[in-house]
């Protein structure tokens, strides 16, 4: 009983725990430091957080770009918008947000628009979670 008390308590600690994933280096932004934090929160759902140093502002990787969108690649809803990186030339910038879907993937684009629904700009940089 004790050792099947403690393995559900070390489940639970491993599940909640904070997943953090390093995104490759860009031919595009190639200075630019990108991670990402994902966790479960108590409710179900989860908790992303996207972190970038040293990346150039938008418009120096793609001529008429205004925000990095971050997009989440769920299976069982294809590709979602959850937010939106701004910053000026080399600024830190950070995404915080909460989602009820699962991702396999994040990937940053470089656009026109921060609130549009489906990729349309260049691809930045992308990790699997």
């Amino acid at each position: 009983m004790k050792t099947k008390l403690i393995s559900l308590v070390l489940l639970m600690l491993f599940a909640s725990c904070a997943s953090t994933k390093t995104f490759p280096v860009s031919d595009l932004a190639p200075a630019a430091e990108i991670t990402v934090k994902q966790k479960t929160n108590n409710k179900d759902n989860n908790e992303i957080s996207v972190k970038a140093k040293y990346l150039a502002s938008p418009e120096r990787v793609s001529n008429s770009a205004t925000a990095y969108v971050v997009w989440l690649v769920s299976e069982e809803n294809g590709v979602k918008n959850i937010g939106a990186l701004y910053n000026e030339n080399g600024e830190d910038s950070e995404l915080k947000t909460i989602t009820s879907f699962v991702g396999s993937e994040i990937f940053i684009t470089a656009e026109k628009e921060a609130g549009i629904s489906h990729p349309e700009g260049v691809e930045i940089t992308r990790v699997t979670l």
